[in-house]
């Protein structure tokens, strides 16, 4: 099981969003292919501990309920930390995962509404 560090935390809508990150386990030569020209120093990078390949986590809640998750494997954050790639909106993509995940959300919550009008009926 992989540790996450939390990267950022705030509210969008009615749902709580927490966003985190943990390292990649997936070798860094196995997720890019041979049109990245600089993969040997990625590497090397990622071993000196300059830039981090990482898999970044967005997660949902209504109440403290988990209701909807995207995430996004073999994120690179350039000479930085994951906290500062994600803050910087992981190169346009956490708004897309913020999307994603908070439309899952409000699918989940109607399911849960109708669920419960059924198996609690006024």
């Amino acid at each position: 099981m992989n540790h996450y560090y939390e990267a950022k935390r705030f509210r969008k809508d009615q749902f709580d969003v927490v966003v985190d990150w943990t390292y990649e386990q997936a070798a860094l030569g196995d997720c890019f292919d041979e049109t990245v020209s600089d993969l040997d120093s990625m590497i090397d990078r990622c071993n000196r501990g300059i830039d981090t390949h990482y898999i970044a986590r967005l997660r949902v809640f209504y109440a403290g309920h988990l209701v909807g998750s995207e995430s996004l494997g073999s994120c690179y954050a350039v000479n930085c930390d994951p906290a500062d790639d994600i803050e910087s909106g992981i190169g346009g993509y956490l708004e897309d995962m913020l999307a994603e995940a908070v439309d899952q959300a409000r699918q989940e919550v109607r399911r849960l509404q109708d669920r419960l009008r059924l198996e609690f009926p006024e």
